[in-house]
Parts: C-alpha cells; sequence; structure tokens
C-alpha cells in the first residue's frame, strides 16, 4: 500500500509504504482461536479413550502455528516512510517505530529503477547517494511498486519545477 502526502509547489512531503495485509488482526486471532479449539478438542479426545502421547503433540503444533501467525502479522506491520524536505531524503524503517534512520542529500540523490536480475524478479526501486544505497518498497506489489515510481517521478518534477523559478 502506498499513500503520499506532497506539495505540489515543491516537492516536499511524505511517502508511506506498507505491505499489503489481506486480513484484519481480529480475522487472524478468530482463525487461531477456531484452529485451537479443534486441536485441543481431538487431543483431549485421544487422552479420554487412553491416547495420552497426541495432546502434548497437540499443544506442540499450537504453539508453532501461533508462532508463524505471530511472524506473518508482524511481517505485514512493517512500513518504510520517505521524507522529503527541501535539502533532505529521510527513509524512516521501522513496525511501531522507526529501528533504522536513513538520510540523503536531496541534491545528491538519485532515484533510480533497476531492472530484475531474474525473470521471475521484480524491478527494484532505490534511493542511491555517495556510494549508499536503499532499497524503497521491497515488500510492495508490482502495482505498488508503479504507484511509488508515479510518486517519485512526481516528487522530482516538483522540485525542479521549484528550483526552475527559484533560479529564473
Amino acid at each position: 500500500m502506498v499513500e503520499a502526502y506532497i506539495d505540489e509547489n515543491d516537492g516536499n512531503g511524505r511517502i508511506v509504504l506498507r505491505p499489503n495485509a489481506s486480513w484484519p488482526w481480529r480475522a487472524n486471532v478468530y482463525l487461531l482461536g477456531v484452529l485451537t479449539v479443534i486441536s485441543l478438542s481431538i487431543g483431549i479426545g485421544f487422552l479420554t479413550m487412553g491416547a495420552w502421547v497426541i495432546l502434548p503433540f497437540s499443544i506442540a503444533e499450537l504453539i508453532i502455528v501461533s508462532g508463524c501467525f505471530y511472524y506473518c502479522v508482524r511481517r505485514c506491520r512493517m512500513q518504510q516512510i520517505i521524507n522529503f524536505s527541501s535539502d533532505q531524503v529521510v527513509i524512516e524503517n521501522g513496525i511501531s517505530s522507526p529501528t533504522k534512520i536513513i538520510e540523503f542529500s536531496r541534491a545528491w540523490a538519485k532515484f533510480l529503477v533497476l531492472a530484475p536480475g531474474h525473470p521471475w524478479r521484480h524491478r527494484r526501486v532505490v534511493i542511491r547517494s555517495h556510494g549508499s544505497e536503499e532499497e524503497l518498497g521491497r515488500f510492495l506489489s508490482d502495482v505498488d511498486r508503479e504507484r511509488l515510481v508515479g510518486y517519485l517521478r512526481k516528487t522530482v518534477a516538483c522540485r525542479d519545477r521549484a528550483l526552475s523559478f527559484a533560479h529564473g
């Protein structure tokens, strides 16, 4: 998902990138609850018939499935925020708060769309300046990646127009 808030005059603003989350958290908890009830019912049913060894495996299965749910939901909450100011491009990566902040000088930064190295791979959108590089929207779908490229072009065009008015 791509959300953009860009000033048309100078190209300053913010682009927020998030992966597509197909289900809300409540639906994931509901599904996990249903799986827990079914698995524990089967395990307890076998326990009452004397096959006690089934219940520990049911519990181990629930622990593994819960861990997988947690991992997937956490990955879907990642976000990348690209802030444009008159002199900087700041990229913040994180889940609930920024865990990695990268700053680029706006005058020297270049946005590049790199061709995939393999037919199954996606095009990469990167920002590059002075030997450092950061990929933007690694988790985006192809459609969202095209939207991101469109917003980046718009930002650069607004910036170039503002500079030409300032110097002209």
